[in-house]
């Protein structure tokens, strides 16, 4: 293609010399970094304003980047002299922008297909003209590479067309998406199918990458039709639920993503028992009597360890919180590390009792959350290692994370009956105190009562 010269006139009609060009390059530099002094003087309005020039001149400047880069890969100046350079470690001998010749990888390769014509002429010019950002650009190119042989020839100009009409929104995510819905429109009827089962061939999870810290991390790679289920689980699961204190909740959207994630896989885990939201015990944890009373120490998974054969440690608060549900087990151990058995068998609510509370609270029970049943545990009101039994009246609803809350701040709950003015007074229901420490004022008064 014929890179279009620019066109902005010199004072005497004719356009600048490279070396005004240039001249004007640095002086430009020079005056943005010293934009940071005069920002005081803009109003909030001024700065977004400021900030939007700023984004067009950043394209302009990878526009001329390109184009200086085409000339210089037409005219053979990476390859020439006695030691001749590959057009990548060309630039990053010559730009610091680009540390390294990998870095420089996708504007050498948008300059070269510029150059040669195996971009077409309207993204190229759309780049060229400061209208499409490059990584935007490098994506559409390596789309349509994908998807040309599954167009008809008439239908490759639009399609490029399309997509410098999408890759002008910035958002390489939008291009990647655009190949799909031609594909659908116009390209071979069973590529997309044949696309969807090579995309299940690479659907990835990663083992966990754990830095030493209490965080462990993981890569989730999915095809399309797992990330509709996924995200289709999680939108129900991942909306905002009040804070401890009733305010909005405090966790942010990610968080409350990874929040509702667990949630949907201990619900799975309990998938094989009769009461939605019961799972099975398949998790122990190790801890000390002492500790986990006192709650001092950490509990540790048995036989489990971290990424990297690290040791995997839960606070006794949290341990006391995920064992209220079958899906953990206490391995109570004295301080020589012997297990030891504490009297009351029934530490688990059974089915039945699950299902009669399910029926009681109908959902979480801690006040604001919608949460409904099959997403909770039946948590102890006085917690079964403080001597609370595993009954009805002993017991209350809640979902993952208000039963964290509820363990953490150490609050209390009761079964009573609606008041008088209730439109069904009789009814029994869950009342929490949100006063932090509650728990330990009831539990006082309680050991009080029995001394």
């Amino acid at each position: 293609m014929t890179i279009t010269p620019i066109t902005t006139p010199g004072q005497d009609g004719d356009p600048p010399s490279l070396s005004a060009v240039v001249a004007m390059v640095d002086e430009l530099r020079e005056v943005l970094l010293r934009v940071r002094e005069v920002t005081w003087q803009a109003t909030g309005s001024g700065l977004a304003d400021t900030l939007g020039r700023l984004g067009e001149l950043a394209l302009a400047v990878d526009a001329a980047e390109v184009a200086v880069l085409a000339d210089a890969v037409q005219r053979g100046e990476p390859g020439a002299g006695v030691c001749g350079l590959a057009p990548t470690d060309w630039v990053s001998a010559h730009s610091r922008r680009y540390p390294s010749g990998r870095s420089a990888s996708a504007v050498v390769k948008l300059a070269e297909g510029i150059r040669c014509g195996s971009v077409a002429d309207c993204l190229g010019q759309a780049v060229l003209a400061g209208r499409v950002p490059v990584p935007a650009a490098r994506t559409a190119v390596a789309e349509m590479t994908k998807l040309i042989p599954d167009l008809q020839e008439p239908f490759i100009p639009m399609a490029w067309e399309s997509f410098t009409t999408v890759a002008e929104t910035g958002d390489p995510a939008t291009v990647r998406a655009l190949r799909f819905r031609i594909i659908a429109e116009y390209g071979d009827a069973g590529r997309l199918g044949q696309d969807e089962a090579k995309g299940r061939t690479r659907m990835s999870l990663s083992h966990g990458v754990n830095d030493g810290g209490p965080l462990t991390s993981y890569r989730l790679t999915l095809d399309p039709e797992s990330v509709a289920a996924l995200e289709a689980a999680l939108g129900p699961l991942s909306a905002p639920r009040p804070g401890p204190d009733g305010d909005p909740d405090p966790r942010c959207a990610t968080n409350r993503r990874a929040h509702a994630l667990m949630d949907l896989i201990a619900r799975a885990a309990g998938a094989d028992t009769a009461a939605p939201g019961r799972g099975s015990t398949h998790t122990a944890l190790i801890i000390g009597l002492s500790d986990l009373r006192e709650e001092t120490g950490a509990a540790t998974p048995a036989g489990a360890a971290g990424p990297g054969g690290s040791a995997a440690f839960l606070s006794p608060i949290v341990a006391r919180a995920r064992t209220c549900s079958g899906r953990v087990s206490p391995i109570v151990v004295d301080e020589d590390g012997n297990p030891i058995l504490i009297g009351r068998a029934h530490r688990l609510f059974t089915t039945a009792q699950f299902q009669a509370l399910m029926v009681r609270d109908a959902g979480c029970t801690f006040p604001g959350c919608t949460r409904p049943a099959g997403w909770t545990d039946a948590h102890h009101l006085v917690h079964w290692i403080d001597g609370g039994s595993t009954d009805l009246d002993n017991a209350a609803l809640l979902c993952r994370m208000h039963h964290t809350i509820v363990h953490t701040r150490r609050l209390t709950g009761r079964v009573t009956t609606g008041p008088p003015d209730h439109p069904h007074p009789g009814r029994l229901r869950v009342v929490w105190d949100l006063t932090p420490g509650s728990y330990d004022t009831h539990l006082a008064t309680r050991r009080g009562r029995s001394a």
